[in-house]
Order: C-alpha cells, then structure tokens, then sequence
C-alpha cells in the first residue's frame, strides 16, 4: 500500500511515494507558490494527478499552526494567505482521496518518534535549526498537541524581558540560522549573503576564530533554552535537525556548551543532563512523519 506523502515547506515542496512502512521512494521538488491559496491548490491538485492511480491517500506536512485531527489551520506561518481555514476540506475540492495534515514541526518529532532517534522515548524534545526554530515535545511517548494545538511552536519563545515586544528577540530570530550567518559575515568582513552551512564550517576548519566564536555564542544561547526546556519538560533526550545539524561539530558544540550553562547556573546534579542528538531522518522526516499523522488518525 502506498500513499503520496507531501512537505509543504516556505521555499520548496518535496513530494513523493512513500510505503506503509515509512519507506520513501524518489522524492521530486517544486517550488513553493507564495502568491496565493490558489496556487497552492494548483500545485498541490498537479502532484496529486501524478500518482493519483498509485496511492490510498495523501500524508501532508506543512507550516503553521493546524489541527491535526480535522485540518484546520488558524494560520500557515510562512504561507501568509493560509488563515482560519480547513485544509482538507480545501485539498480534497482538488484531490479526491484521504487527507491527513499535520504542522510541519510535529510531524518531524512523529518521523523520529516512529522511524527515528525518539522511537520508545517517553519524554523529548526535538528541534528544528532553521530561519525559525521548529519542533515538538514527546510526554508519555506521544508528541504533545495542546489544548489549541500550538505545543512546540518555540519560534515565539521570547528572550529578553526588557524588550519582550522585539521580535529580533523572539528564540526563532535570535537562534534563526539567518541570524548566525548575519554575524559571521560581519566579523569575518564576508558579504552576509555569501555565508551558508558549508562555508561557516569551511571557515572554522580552515582555522578562523571568528567564525567559531560566533558558532560557540549561538551554540551558547541555543544552550540556555534547552536548559529552560528542561525544567518544563525534563526531557531523557533531545534531538537536533536542520540543515547544519548534518555536520558533528555542531551537536559537540552544542553538548559542550549545554554542559557550561548547566554548571554555571545550578552546580552539579540537580538536573540531569539530557541525551543530545541529531535527527536520525533528516530532511525525509517530514515526509515520514506526515505517514505517522496519516495512521494514527485512521485508526
């Protein structure tokens, strides 16, 4: 049994079958229509013409806040024209097949859960490295939804009391990768726009302090919300996606920096330190955890 399983994200659109087992075929990519809902709809009604005869329904991931059980979503984050609207009510006018939705995020942290790094893990956390900061929460072995289903949207965690109405100081900007790479541009005299993944850690394993210093602040900061997580949630693990989490350096400098803050602010043992990963699915996470969404709610 296959079904055609959808990441909607704020650039691109990946899309391809995927097995009952959660195994992926060819994924293909589109670009994502910022335009209107319209377009969307177009685009989604032409990838589902491609498999229509192959599939049992369509898993999608995609940004904003939704409710996973009946599509509804209050907005689309990235996708400025998706708010106060049901989703699969929408699809399904182009697509005429089963149709389960669920918030980019969640669906990563159901991939990790079923297939991934979080598979019999009772509590976790699972973050995104991105322009924002995406995720999820496990309790009691299940990705924590909440009452209006925006558990996880650490984006919008807010950092700094005296300027509590910034945005710049919202999680999601102060630990956006934009952020990071803004920075390293400037202490490295580097056009902003000239800096990515592959070049920040070109530069540090070339030698350059700099850049290492920016990457050790952000790993810092990034560090310190994990801690406030933990006495939220007290989490056995933590997992790490995103495009630079492909490289180990990231998840050492992470760990080490995890390791400071807990020591500077509470001595030893008083909390314990959670396991801290990478992503065991990567980009193909949502996919598969869009299939998780798909299953749980027909059962």
């Amino acid at each position: 049994m296959d079904y055609l399983g959808v990441d909607i994200g704020g650039t691109e659109t990946n899309y391809g079958l995927i097995n009952d087992q959660g195994e992926l075929g060819e994924i293909k990519t589109k670009k994502t229509p910022m335009g209107s809902l319209t377009e969307l709809l177009d685009l989604m009604e032409k990838i589902y013409n491609e498999y229509a005869d192959q599939v049992e329904g369509m898993a999608i991931s995609m940004p904003g806040i939704i409710h996973s059980k009946t599509g509804y979503a209050v907005h689309g984050g990235s996708l400025k024209y998706i708010k106060n609207l049901n989703m699969i009510e929408m699809l399904e006018t182009r697509c005429q097949t089963t149709i389960h939705v669920e918030n980019d995020g969640k669906a990563a942290t159901l991939g990790e859960l079923w297939k991934g790094n979080l598979k019999g893990i009772q509590y976790g956390i699972m973050l995104n490295l991105g322009t924002g900061i995406g995720g999820g929460i496990v309790v009691n072995g299940e990705v924590l939804k909440g009452q209006h289903f925006s558990a996880g949207e650490f984006s919008f965690i807010k950092t700094n009391s005296d300027k509590s109405k910034d945005a710049d100081y919202m999680f999601g900007f102060q630990n956006g990768i934009k952020k990071l790479y803004q920075k390293i541009g400037e202490q490295c005299e580097l056009p902003s726009e000239s800096i990515n993944g592959f070049k920040m850690f070109e530069l540090i394993e070339d030698g350059n302090k700099k850049a290492a210093a920016c990457l050790d602040e952000y790993c810092y900061t990034l560090a310190i919300q994990l801690f406030n997580l933990q006495t939220i949630v007290d989490p056995e693990r933590i997992i790490i996606s995103g495009g630079i989490s492909g490289n180990p350096l990231l998840i050492q400098m992470i760990k080490e920096n995890v390791k400071k803050v807990y020591e500077e602010e509470l001595g030893e043992q008083l909390f314990i330190v959670p396991t801290i990963m990478k992503s065991k699915l990567g980009n193909n996470g949502n996919i598969i955890g869009a299939l998780y969404n798909y299953k749980l709610n027909e059962e």
